[in-house]
């Protein structure tokens, strides 16, 4: 992990990868190292050079306080406010996933207000792990944010995660392979491969992306009086 160096400048690093590729880890693990360098102790690394950080702050991990009458999302807010209020630019701050707790939308607009405001206003150490795509492409041409991924290997359908942090971005979560992993009967995986395909054409077409792909499929479907497939462009369509 090189942050803020000759080698990485980046004092920020967007941090993304397949499900269970090892992110969290890669996380907690680095602040696990800077607390044991700063108070002597040997480090589970080959080398290790570091500026000394004035406090560690996290958002890891999911749970509520069903007592207190707070769901995940208002836990996952209120670490992350705490954060905003309390880091300076000598902190060290680790982000798992802002925003998981709440829509898509909301959470991606929420993750990135929180980027923005870490870059511009604190200037912080940060390692911010996210599966929303649009953050990568929003945040891959300023220059104050660096791209990492944990890497894998993809063959056919199989993924086999490398453990390794690699410069760049990872495209894909691959979270069908998780759902396989995690015992998911085969038919419901298939649906949601088939579901998942179907989003991301929808995206594509609001984007005005493969436009004239998707009017080939409806003359296509036309064609051979494929009713289902015209339903389905119809309600892609429709949805815009």
């Amino acid at each position: 992990v090189v942050i803020g160096s000759a080698e990485n400048k980046a004092k920020f690093l967007l941090v993304s990868g397949p499900n269970m590729g090892g992110k969290s880890t890669l996380l907690r693990q680095t602040c696990v190292t800077v607390i044991l360098a700063q108070i002597g102790c040997y480090v589970p690394a080959e080398s290790c050079t570091l500026s000394p950080v004035d406090r560690i702050f996290t958002r890891v991990g999911a749970n509520d306080r069903i007592m207190q009458g707070q769901s995940t999302f208002m836990v996952e807010l209120q670490e992350t406010g705490n954060i905003l209020k309390h880091a300076t630019s000598r902190s060290l701050v680790i982000l798992d996933e802002l925003g998981r707790g709440t829509s898509t939308f909301d959470g991606t607009a929420i993750a990135f207000s929180v980027i923005k405001y870490l870059l511009t206003k604190t200037g912080c150490m940060t390692l911010f792990s996210t599966h929303y795509h649009k953050l990568l492409d929003e945040f891959k041409e300023d220059p104050r944010v660096a791209m990492y991924h944990m890497a894998c290997r993809v063959e056919k359908e199989a993924v086999t995660f490398l453990y390794k942090f690699t410069k760049g971005v990872c495209k894909n979560s691959y979270g069908m392979n998780c759902a396989s992993l995690a015992g998911l009967p085969g038919p419901v995986v298939q649906r949601a491969k088939a579901m998942a395909r179907h989003f991301q054409e929808c995206l594509d077409i609001a984007h005005g992306k493969d436009k004239t792909q998707f009017v080939a499929k409806i003359l296509g479907s036309l064609k051979s009086k494929d009713l289902n497939m015209l339903k389905q462009l119809k309600d892609a369509a429709s949805s815009f």
